[in-house]
């Protein structure tokens, strides 16, 4: 029954989407799907472009909370200009339609990626963070902190690996006056939390973000994490108490320096991490920045190791 009841929801929100999209957008076809929303690649005439369109689900869309943190997401994106932050073009409210407009990037997430276990070489990790620690700065210097860094909010083009960071859902806002309740409730992701979010920590900074990056390294040179088995609650448990083990405990071919710098973002107290994700990235170019193939830097992001 679900299989059926998919297959009936699917034309009625694109329907949706096509009354209000008449005119302006050439909705072609649905790409992706979450629990709050469906995504569809979309033909904008007036750009002469390909776009994605992210759709508010139906029975959230009259939810003030959901098209708040749709509207938030969008505000945010739209003033983040940098070249691996996924921009939001627009943002639209008709009715108990809620979407945004985003660039359409044909790839695939680096949660798909990874799923297999097989670790990527040190130089196709250096140059997947590299990027998004400088993504993490600017968003850091606009008073952006993410708190969902993870693969599955990485998106990777396809022709040549390059990485987006996405999904500003439950970013917060230095500058704002979120009550404390206001921000907790806006849960992220417990595999990928650090030690002071998974605790409930109001005021958790950009150095969350850092650790939240740091375990997406250790994953993807280890090809596991660094507090592997048990449910993903469990794993945030032994985090908030235990020190990370050292990257080249578990991955002794990763480089030494390379390994310093992953290790020391995943510090548990957050004033013995990377002060800030530009500093990160200078380590990060330190360690080794990779040498360009025939296909350039990117590429090797998309090859298995061996």
């Amino acid at each position: 029954m679900e299989g059926v009841e998919a297959t009936l929801v699917e034309p009625v929100e694109r329907r949706r989407l096509e009354a209000v999209t008449a005119g302006r957008y050439e909705i072609q076809a649905e790409i992706g799907r979450g629990g709050m929303s469906r995504v569809f690649r979309a033909w904008d005439p007036r750009g002469h472009r390909l776009v994605a369109i992210k759709l508010l689900a139906a029975g959230l869309s009259l939810s003030v909370e959901h098209r708040e943190r749709f509207r938030r997401e969008a505000s945010i994106t739209s003033r983040l200009a940098h070249p691996n932050i996924l921009a939001c073009y627009d943002f639209v409210r008709s009715g108990d339609v809620v979407f945004a407009v985003m660039p359409y990037v044909a790839g695939f997430s680096l949660a798909e990626r990874l799923a297999g276990g097989v670790p990527l070489s040190p130089s196709a990790v250096t140059a997947l963070l590299i990027p998004l620690a400088d993504a993490l700065a600017c968003a850091h210097a606009s008073g952006v902190i993410h708190r969902d860094v993870k693969p599955a909010n990485i998106l990777l083009r396809a022709a040549d690996g390059r990485p987006f960071l996405t999904d500003f859902g439950i970013a917060t806002l230095r500058t704002s006056e979120h009550s404390r309740g206001e921000v907790a409730k806006r849960f992220g992701t417990p595999e990928f939390m650090s030690p002071e979010q998974a605790l409930g920590a109001w005021d958790a900074d950009h150095r969350s973000d850092i650790y939240s990056l740091g375990l997406i390294a250790f994953l993807a040179l280890a090809g596991r994490m660094p507090f592997p088995g048990g449910s993903p609650l469990a794993q945030v448990a032994q985090r908030t108490v235990l020190d990370a083990p050292p990257l080249r405990q578990v991955a002794s071919a990763v480089p030494g320096r390379l390994a310093a710098v992953v290790d020391r973002c995943l510090a548990r107290v957050p004033k013995r991490r990377w002060r800030s994700a530009a500093a990160l990235r200078r380590a990060l170019e330190r360690a080794g920045r990779p040498r360009p193939g025939p296909f350039g830097p990117w590429w090797s992001i998309l090859q298995p190791v061996g």
